[in-house]
């Protein structure tokens, strides 16, 4: 029947009864699952609400919304079912085939097409989707609750594939096959490649419902400390968001199988791999909130594999990757796999509802339009160039450089499943700001100095030493960063290309003062020579201290009585927030490098604050 051993739950169990009742017989998705009742219990309540309410679209249409998407997917089971379902609803075989296949040709109406059309979009090219599809939807009279239902549909579908694939469940009729000849027609394709979902309003209209008379709203609000905007933007079908907040707490917030750590880890690498800056974000914050130190929790989302995770962590995320990525792939050898790191066969049953969860947040996501809750550090944008492109561009390092922690997880993609997961490189925050200037707008690059002046003066004191250096310096490399900024290919972020203007101009100083240490890796002769003499184990990192207004004086005397060599990488890292790859290449290091100084540098500026501090654990004081 699946992957996965199942247990009887008897006739009184309240979720088979209602299954019975609806559909006649207990699917084997739901038996498969019979190690965790509660996930059952969650996922039938989200059956009721989304695709046996009838409020605008009718049984027939969400079907054969399901059975196009699952088609599209791939998955047998799912067309086996919703093929059979529609059989019951007076479709013949050959309209359902012809619907698995090119459902123009189906017999359908234009607004049932143009509803296909959506659903297939925001299904397999969901970074694609924008305002202008739902004013589409509009323009065939489909309301506001009716596009609603079509996206909650659509992310219905995805979910019940993922799992049924995951589970490996047999289909519960005689397996109709999944043509691979299937139309793709032009509403489909992604022309231009671009995320599209920075939009400052959400796609639909919604209603506004109180925390205090809504008790989904008051249950995010005690368990999250805010209300989800993905949440607040379907409140057209409060029935929906009841049931989903149900989900929220039966599944992921329970820790009594797979640890709740686990399920945010499965959350955030699925919807990197999505492209969808809104579910990385919030689940970032979630990371943190767990403890997850934001860096680990960044390089997660980048490859997972490099983020100092267990074998076992990193067998578990390469599973629920490749189910959501490459569904077909998925076989009882990976179930086994997992056992053999010692998971249990009811831990492994949560990840794949975790994974199959994901998908359902990211559909519903990309389809409602949702802004994030957080301003997001990773904007994930698709890419029209091919994965080829994407190596050589990393390689040569003309590319993004985050594009190169995520090669190691591309291994046995093709071509174009490796351009898109390889898309998760991170988009410039400033991007808009630099285009504005190529144009020709001078209060755009003012918008560029206020957000950077702070910055490159810090980073010039680093560099030079001196104030009067950085006050010029700082001048001077916006003059700098002006006249070249037609020669900015974006090939990495506008923040790194300008902290690379500010340290050349800062060693230029050094040069002309004759003081220059090289900051050149084959320039490196004496770096062994450092042993620290009074390292004590402190609850502060340099990052922290910095944060502390009274104790940014001594820190930053101490960092100035740092070798510059080491110096650098301690303000990009710890006071300027750069990721290690950032910082690197804004010192045209190699990241080993660049990671020996940066504890070095970390060991030197401990041992010059040692004398100031007061026993281990404490708040540090000066001394008097």
């Amino acid at each position: 029947m699946s992957f996965l051993p199942v247990v009887e739950l008897g006739e009184t169990f309240a979720p088979f009864a209602f299954l019975r009742k609806n559909f006649g017989f207990i699917p084997n998705l739901f038996r498969a699952q019979t190690l965790l009742p509660r996930v059952i219990e969650a996922e039938t309540r989200i059956a009721e609400s989304v695709l046996l309410t009838e409020r605008v679209l009718s049984r027939r249409q969400k079907e054969c919304l399901l059975l196009a998407i699952s088609a599209a997917n791939q998955s047998t089971y799912c067309v086996t079912a919703h093929w059979e379902m529609l059989r019951t609803l007076g479709m013949t075989d050959r309209q359902l085939r012809q619907v698995t296949i090119d459902y123009r040709r189906a017999g359908l109406s234009e607004t049932d097409q143009a509803l296909l059309d959506f659903g297939l979009k925001l299904t397999q090219h969901p970074t694609s989707v924008s305002r202008q599809d739902i004013e589409g939807l509009r323009g065939h009279d489909f309301t506001d609750e009716a596009i609603l239902e079509a996206v909650l549909v659509s992310a219905f579908t995805d979910f019940v594939c993922t799992l049924s694939t995951g589970l490996g469940a047999t289909p519960d009729f005689k397996p109709r096959k999944v043509s691979l000849k299937r139309v793709a027609h032009r509403s489909e394709v992604n022309p231009a490649g671009l995320h599209t979902h920075d939009k400052p309003k959400p796609f639909l209209r919604a209603v506004d419902l109180s925390s205090d008379t809504f008790p989904p709203f008051a249950f995010f609000r005690e368990r999250f400390g805010f209300i989800p905007n993905i949440f607040r933007a379907q409140t057209l079908r409060p029935d929906v968001v009841e049931a989903e907040a149900d989900v929220v707490r039966t599944v992921l917030l329970t820790d009594d199988v797979l640890p709740r750590v686990y399920k945010e880890y499965i959350l955030l690498v699925v919807s990197a791999a999505n492209l969808n800056t809104y579910c990385v974000a919030v689940h970032c914050e979630m990371l943190r909130a767990l403890g997850i130190p934001e860096d680990q929790s960044d390089q997660i989302a980048v490859d997972h594999r490099q983020a100092g995770l267990s074998g076992a962590d990193i067998a578990l995320l390469d599973f629920a990757l490749k189910l959501s990525q490459r569904p077909t792939e998925v076989g009882q050898e990976d179930i086994d796999g997992l056992r053999r790191r010692d998971f249990t066969d009811g831990q492994i049953l949560e990840s794949i509802v975790m994974t199959a969860l994901t998908s359902y947040l990211n559909t519903l996501q990309m389809g409602l339009g949702t802004v994030p809750d957080f301003e997001p550090k990773h904007v994930l944008r698709a890419h029209v160039s091919s994965g080829a492109d994407v190596l050589e561009s990393a390689r040569t390092g003309d590319g993004d450089v985050e594009i190169t922690n995520l090669l190691p997880t591309l291994e046995g993609l093709n071509d174009r499943e490796r351009a898109g997961v390889a898309a998760g490189a991170l988009e410039d925050p400033d991007g808009d700001l630099v285009a504005r200037v190529k144009g020709g707008d001078l209060e755009a690059f003012e918008g560029l100095v206020r957000r950077y002046d702070r910055r490159i003066y810090r980073i010039l004191m680093s560099v030079t030493g001196r104030a009067e250096d950085a006050e010029d310096g700082t001048q001077s490399v916006f003059l700098k960063a002006f006249e070249q900024i037609g020669k900015f290919r974006g090939a990495s972020k506008f923040s790194t290309w300008l902290t690379r203007v500010a340290i050349n101009e800062g060693l230029n100083r050094l040069r002309e003062r004759k003081n220059l240490q090289s900051l050149d890796e084959d320039g490196v002769n004496h770096e062994e020579e450092f042993r620290p003499r009074q390292v004590q184990a402190w609850e502060d990192n340099p990052e922290q201290l910095y944060s502390k207004t009274e104790m940014r004086g001594l820190v930053e005397r101490a960092l100035m009585k740092l070798p510059s060599m080491y110096r650098m990488v301690v303000v990009l890292r710890d006071v300027e927030q750069f990721s290690t790859e950032e910082a690197a290449t804004a010192l045209g290091l190699r990241v080993p490098a660049l990671k020996t100084r940066l504890l070095r540098g970390r060991l030197m500026l401990r041992e010059a604050l040692a004398p100031y501090f007061v026993g281990r654990g404490r708040v540090p004081q000066p001394r008097v």
